[in-house]
């Protein structure tokens, strides 16, 4: 795909992004990272002997929005619920090593973290791989205590936010209360809400946008997608139902698609390789580009150029990653001009 028709537009539109402030709603999850060195199999089984060599936890789930967000200049503000464990505390204190606040989110000493571990292996002086993934995802319902104090703190936030991202993973955070008040909110100050939900998203009814992938759609419309009308159709469906002012939808190696209230439909190739090597996070990426370009005065179509290109780059990183706006220029050729003064 070539953009340098659209570099300078880009350029000034990924300048204005930076400090924008974003309230994320969503699932605070625990992304917990185990290294070890492979050297032989176990006698005891055939199975691989891993030999400790490290361990991180970043902030996985919403906290990967806030992350992507964060990287690429802005003022992400997460609100959500965390347990009181040991764990929780890492998610939140990488969060504030990295500058971001985390005063809108609430403790509660009857959540665990809901975390998944990922053990890396390789050799000694290879690249590590993912040989396991274990989970830990109890899911406890927010207590009407606890939903009006998100909404207490997200309320205290929202007059100094330029734009709203709800991620959604399904481990109950984004309760109806809390979701419909937020949109409705946000669309009353005439700030874009962006809807990244995995599993609920015909439910995010009046959002600016949503950023479903292909398996989402295909749930979404009831039936599955065999030709390019069909995508087309279940798209504009989707759009529809959702009453959303336009629908980014992934498609991996074969790009985005942009169905608009007006009627129009763009489709925007990938950019970079189509051979990814790790996809996870992506859609994030997606979203929290996406959400900056349309708050910094960029169309539907301009915002998908943009993320088009932030999740070619990110998918050719291990593991749940960023991209900076330095990046995005040398990748794509993109050089911003400092935002002119007001």
């Amino acid at each position: 795909m070539n953009l340098e028709p659209h570099a300078e537009r880009l350029a000034g539109i990924l300048a204005q992004t930076q400090g924008k402030r974003v309230l994320v709603l969503g699932d605070l999850i625990a992304d917990e990272y185990i290294y070890g060195e492979t050297s032989r199999v176990s006698r005891e089984a055939p199975v691989l002997i891993i030999r400790h060599a490290g361990r991180k936890v970043i902030p996985g789930g919403a906290g990967n929005a806030v992350l992507n967000l964060h990287a690429l200049g802005a003022r992400p503000v997460p609100v959500g619920v965390v347990g009181a464990g040991e764990v929780s505390g890492e998610v939140l204190a990488e969060l504030r090593g990295r500058g971001i606040e985390t005063g809108a989110v609430v403790r509660d000493r009857e959540r665990v973290a809901v975390r998944k571990t990922r053990v890396m292996a390789g050799g000694p002086h290879g690249q590590k791989q993912q040989v396991m993934r274990i989970d830990q995802d109890e899911s406890v319902p927010l207590s009407s205590a606890l939903e009006d104090r998100l909404r207490e703190v997200a309320a205290e936030h929202l007059a100094e936010c330029d734009a709203v991202l709800i991620s959604d993973y399904g481990y109950g955070t984004v309760v109806p209360g809390i979701r419909d008040w937020l949109i409705a909110e946000a669309r009353g100050r005439g700030l874009p809400v962006c809807a990244d939900s995995r599993y609920s998203l015909r439910e995010f009814v009046g959002v600016t946008f949503a950023t479903p992938n292909e398996p989402e759609a295909v749930e979404s419309w009831g039936r599955p997608i065999r030709t390019e009308d069909d995508f087309r159709a279940a798209a504009e469906a989707l759009r529809g139902e959702l009453e959303a002012d336009f629908l980014l939808l992934t498609r991996g190696r074969d790009g985005m698609a942009v169905a608009e209230r007006s009627g129009a439909f763009h489709e925007v190739p990938i950019w970079g390789s189509q051979e990814a090597v790790d996809v996870t996070g992506a859609g994030d990426t997606v979203a929290a580009t996406a959400l900056l370009a349309l708050a910094a005065g960029g169309t539907p179509l301009e915002a998908a150029w943009l993320a088009t290109v932030t999740a070619g780059i990110v998918v050719q990183k291990h593991g749940a990653a960023t991209t900076t706006p330095e990046e995005i220029e040398r990748v794509a050729g993109i050089r911003r001009e400092a935002p002119q003064s007001r």
